[in-house]
């Protein structure tokens, strides 16, 4: 085993130069093993491209027979008069749209796939609702939630889609998410209390608005913007 006279760094058995700062080796104790096979390959090649549609087909295919098998057993053996399976199959459906869709169609703008993802999650609320007769909860709690979350997902992601700036990105997503932890405690006091006594939320907002309100000085002066991308590598 040699070592760089240089800089230290230990060298293959075949290595005729040290591979990290170039200086040659030279160890009578220890020869160059001119047998010994390269330790970095001679022939440049690319990596291959990763076949998207196989396994968005692949992923499509598991989910599928997931919810298949789940259904024949639900059907035959276990609980037929209790539609588990429905369950079973609502959440490989949002498993398909979250992970085989973006596989499948990889062209689509970012905003259509929070939709889709949006689209899935209501439709999973909605069969849990019929299943357990739930409307109460789906149309004063669940829903709403759903709602306020899909505009923050929304702007972000069109925001992101659009390469906007990270800071104002970063700021942006503060202020949203000042307005959606109100939101949810004020539909959570509705429902459970009937009244709205807002406690949490404004601690969090507090720490929240302080983060906005950093950033836009930041994003503001053009000399701290710069430091700031210095220091973070932004």
């Amino acid at each position: 085993m040699s070592y760089c006279v240089n800089c230290g760094v230990e060298l293959d058995a075949g290595a005729h130069s040290c591979p990290l700062c170039g200086t040659p080796v030279i160890n009578p104790r220890c020869p160059v093993d001119e047998t010994a096979p390269p330790p970095f390959p001679l022939v440049r090649r690319e990596v291959e491209p990763v076949d998207r549609h196989s396994i968005g087909l692949l992923l499509t295919g598991v989910l599928a027979s997931i919810a298949l098998c789940c259904g024949l057993i639900n059907w035959l053996a276990f609980f037929p008069t209790v539609p588990w399976s429905l369950y079973v199959a609502g959440a490989a459906l949002l498993l398909w749209v979250w992970a085989a869709l973006p596989f499948l169609v990889s062209r689509l703008p970012m905003p259509v796939y929070l939709l889709a993802d949006l689209a899935a999650v209501a439709g999973m609320l909605v069969l849990i609702a019929a299943l357990t007769n739930g409307w109460d909860w789906l149309v004063r709690l669940a829903l709403p939630i759903w709602a306020a979350t899909g505009v923050v997902g929304i702007v972000l992601g069109a925001m992101i889609a659009g390469h906007r700036s990270r800071l104002t990105t970063a700021g942006v997503f503060f202020l949203m998410l000042i307005a959606w932890l109100l939101t949810l405690e004020a539909l959570i006091d509705l429902y459970v209390l009937g009244r709205y006594r807002p406690s949490w939320s404004i601690i969090a907002s507090a720490a929240g608005l302080v983060a906005a309100v950093f950033l836009l000085i930041v994003r503001l002066r053009p000399r701290l913007r710069a430091e700031f991308r210095r220091r973070f590598h932004t």
